[in-house]
């Protein structure tokens, strides 16, 4: 399996546990490129406090960059075109911003990009009382209905696929998103 998959979506939408089970389903490991971020460089709170939104975007950036071309830190002569210095993962969950930035976006389109839909009601429950998402400050469930509004074309132009994950659980997602990635040839 050479070509990778992404998952993208607003926070919260269940690109994490999704992948997971996607993973296992194919037989390979799952990166997350936000808890590469934190075991990089500290929780989420701490690097928005430290280097602001733009430098957890840089991060983000960074982490997915590295989990396409692992050898690009070790080795910034890889060639990705060359099956030699591509080891692209199978599964990769982005963080909820990685379509904020173009060139994150172009790498990603490299990909099998799956747009994980959800909307307020099911993130509800799972943002309501989370403390580690700065960016949905005192109001939560506003904020992430603002940021989703924000970046939904962004996710639309994006993927390959779009799944509504709304009223299904994340097995049934990661089945209908490993039968896609078949049924294109991959």
């Amino acid at each position: 399996m050479s070509t990778p998959i992404f998952l993208i979506g607003p926070m919260a939408s269940g690109k994490s546990a999704v992948g997971a089970i996607l993973a296992r389903l194919l037989g390979t490991t799952l990166i997350d490129t936000d808890a590469r971020v934190v075991a990089a460089h500290g929780t989420i709170p701490e690097i928005f406090a430290a280097h602001g939104e733009a430098g957890f975007r840089r991060f983000e950036s960074q982490a997915l960059a590295e989990a396409v071309h692992p050898h690009a830190k070790a080795a910034p002569d890889a060639d990705p075109a060359d099956p030699a210095d591509r080891c692209a993962p199978a599964v990769v969950a982005t963080g909820g911003g990685s379509v904020l930035a173009p060139g994150n976006r172009e790498l990603i389109a490299t990909g099998f990009a799956v747009y994980l839909l959800t909307d307020a009601a099911t993130v509800g429950p799972r943002i309501g009382a989370d403390t580690t998402r700065p960016l949905l400050g005192a109001t939560p469930l506003e904020s992430w209905s603002r940021i989703f509004a924000e970046r939904s074309e962004l996710y639309e132009a994006t993927a390959t696929l779009c799944i509504d994950t709304r009223g299904r659980t994340a097995a049934q997602i990661a089945e209908a998103i490993l039968t896609a990635y078949r049924d294109a040839g991959h």
